[in-house]
């Protein structure tokens, strides 16, 4: 899962200037729901535990696409719990989410590490998820989350290091479909989200699209499956800056794309996910060639 954490202090010294509040995360990592059938809901109503670990290395982007000579190592496990009561909402199943990251952030310039972080990011809150089957292994979903800033921030400046958390709240809207028909899983996960305030800051960072890609099928009764995977990234409204933070500067828009592959096997209700995805191509933002590995399981349902 990639925390895309950006240090300011580099910033400040009139370096390229980079998107969303300096030092801060995105909402959601880019490429978090690839590989997952994002349209469907849990076949078996009940809890879900799903494990993501990341290492992300990555390089600085100026508005030009251009490599600043900043770089961020991230190394992270983020854990989501799922509920599916087994209920129904407009003629859909019913799902609520949560998800916290466990990370270590290492932010250097030229080579040489100026700033460490090792925290836990914000708290990501999913009440309202509603799945509906269109056809036969032909599935869409919509939904509603929100971002509570209960991770580590300060305002960026010279000593200051990456931050785990936004500083500020988070709306995120959601829609979803897959095919999973004859062994396929083509899935597209399409996010917008909508950031709040930053109190402290007067900083508001501007709106983001992300869309996540999947496209692989499976190898007969093996369990296992694999295919191409992909994200694609932009920044539809500009940051503001209400306050007297960063001298009165504000960040540009981000774009972000990156294309990968994966694999994962399935034994009984438990599935092992792994895959790989390289940067194409980033502007003001960190560009990324990142390993995802992830566990999913039942914790108890109905039966």
């Amino acid at each position: 899962m990639n925390r895309t954490l950006l240090f300011a202090a580099a910033l400040l010294a009139a370096t390229p200037a980079l998107a969303r509040e300096p030092g801060t995360p995105a909402v959601m990592p880019s490429g978090a729901t690839m590989g997952v059938p994002v349209g469907a809901n849990f076949p078996v109503p009940g809890f879900y535990l799903s494990s993501r670990s990341a290492l992300v290395r990555g390089k600085v982007y100026d508005d030009t696409g251009t490599d600043t000579g900043q770089s961020l190592d991230v190394n992270v496990t983020a854990v989501q719990l799922h509920w599916t009561p087994g209920v129904e909402i407009l003629g859909g199943t019913y799902r609520a989410m949560g998800i916290m990251a466990f990370q270590d952030l290492d932010f250097a310039v030229g080579g040489t590490s100026v700033g460490k972080n090792t925290s836990v990011s914000d708290l990501t809150i999913s009440p309202l998820n509603i799945h509906w089957m269109v056809a036969p292994g032909v599935f869409t979903t919509v939904g509603l989350g929100f971002s509570l800033p209960l991770g580590e921030f300060e305002p960026a400046g010279p000593g200051a290091g990456p931050n785990g958390g936004l500083g500020a709240p988070a709306l995120a809207l959601n829609a979803g479909f897959s095919y999973l028909r004859d062994g396929w899983n083509l899935s597209a996960d399409v996010n917008y989200f909508i950031h709040g305030e930053n109190e402290d800051t007067g900083y508001r960072s501007g709106n983001e699209v992300l869309a996540n890609f999947t496209a692989m099928r499976g190898f007969g009764e093996s369990g296992w499956s694999a295919g191409a995977i992909g994200y694609w990234r932009d920044q539809v409204s500009d940051d503001k800056n209400n306050g007297t933070a960063y001298g009165g500067f504000t960040a540009g828009r981000v774009k972000e794309t990156a294309i990968g592959v994966a694999v994962a096997k399935r034994f009984g209700p438990t599935e092992i996910y792994a895959d790989y995805t390289w940067n194409t191509h980033a502007e003001n933002t960190v560009g990324a060639d990142t390993f995802r590995l992830n566990i999913t399981f039942p914790l108890g349902g109905k039966k």
